[in-house]
């Protein structure tokens, strides 16, 4: 997370970049948490939990050192709430602050062989909350060891960061994020496009554009406009690369993907759109993360990070429709686990 900070801060814009670290810690009814609470109320103020060998030392020194180190404003902050509310507080202190982007954890781990574990499997419901009430835009970060725990800087640091473009607004989030990326001296950033074959010819093609023309004429508009802008960046930026992927189908996008995987980090929207991102099968093991997110986290041979990122819109979020059943369904199974669970008081 630290260096996916750093990645972040560019080099003409790092006076105006301010992270907060909102450390989460779960609300019960034994004496710690509750004096915790307590403590919390009676100073006023951004506390960390510094019990003996706590946790969350670490958490503190290495973000302390980021502050130092990058020159990035760097505000700590807790909250202290049950699981079933802890994404109010997440998007209460987010729109507070007046946040552009919350980036939450991926709740699945890597371990050491490559497969993903699931230690607490109520954080997903967290996050899918999270991208469903959120006043900002959301980025869930797949963690495979961006940088390792070595320290970003663009003196000794050669970063390559993807940016999968299909269109729409998620995808143009994305980029945005990976255009900031590309100030930070160590960090080059390949923009690839995938593109419909004009021969192309009927089947799936031909019907995607006679549903959608007359819906999507302006998300289209803006892509374009933003591919144009782009396309002017790299022809004066070395550290900005523009490629384009002509594909007829999924199948082949899909294997086209396969083809860039060797990377340091993916930028990907959540919801693709575009003649082809709308083809792609979205229904994946972790729907939050999108078709493209979900394929490079499922798939073994990747071994790059992830960040999937959902643009907000207001009253409209792209995963709002969708979600609310699944976390509500995710709510009555964590609801039923607890009354089943003994007592731990």
């Amino acid at each position: 997370m630290i260096n996916l900070l750093e990645a972040s801060r560019g080099v003409q814009k790092v006076e105006n970049l301010s992270v907060y670290a909102l450390h989460l810690m779960e609300l019960s009814e034994r004496s710690s948490s509750i004096l915790m609470v307590h403590k919390a109320r009676k100073n006023g103020l951004p506390f960390w939990n510094k019990g003996p060998r706590a946790d969350s030392d670490q958490v503190v020194v290495a973000f302390e050192a980021f502050k130092q180190l990058s020159h990035v404003s760097v505000r700590p902050m807790t909250a202290i709430s049950s699981m079933m509310d802890m994404h109010e507080d997440i998007c209460t202190t987010a729109e507070r602050k007046r946040a552009a982007l919350i980036i939450l954890p991926f709740h699945r781990h890597y371990r050491f062989d490559g497969s993903l574990e699931t230690s607490r499997p109520e954080l997903r419901l967290v996050s899918r909350k999270v991208l469903t009430h959120s006043p900002c835009s959301v980025g869930i970060l797949v963690d495979r060891g961006l940088g390792g725990s070595t320290h970003v800087s663009g003196s000794n640091v050669s970063y390559l960061i993807r940016v999968i473009f299909f269109g729409g607004r998620d995808d143009r989030e994305a980029l945005t994020y990976g255009l900031r990326m590309a100030e930070h001296p160590g960090i080059s950033v390949e923009v690839i496009r995938f593109v419909v074959n004009p021969e192309a010819a009927g089947g799936e093609i031909v019907s995607f554009h006679m549903a959608v023309h007359s819906s999507c004429m302006k998300s289209l508009s803006m892509d374009e406009e933003m591919i144009s802008e782009l396309k002017q960046t790299a022809s004066k930026d070395i550290s900005v690369k523009y490629d384009e992927k002509v594909v007829r189908n999924a199948t082949e996008t899909l294997d086209a993907i396969q083809e860039v995987k060797q990377c340091n980090l993916f930028l990907v929207g959540a919801t693709p759109e575009g003649g082809i991102g709308l083809l792609l099968d979205r229904h994946n093991e972790c729907e939050e993360l999108g078709p493209i997110g979900g394929l490079l986290t499922s798939d073994s041979t990747v071994t790059a990070s992830v960040l999937v990122i959902q643009q907000y819109s207001d009253g409209n979020n792209n995963l709002a429709t969708s979600e609310e059943a699944a976390v509500s369904q995710l709510e009555e199974g964590l609801q039923e686990k607890n009354k089943s669970s003994p007592d731990s008081n």
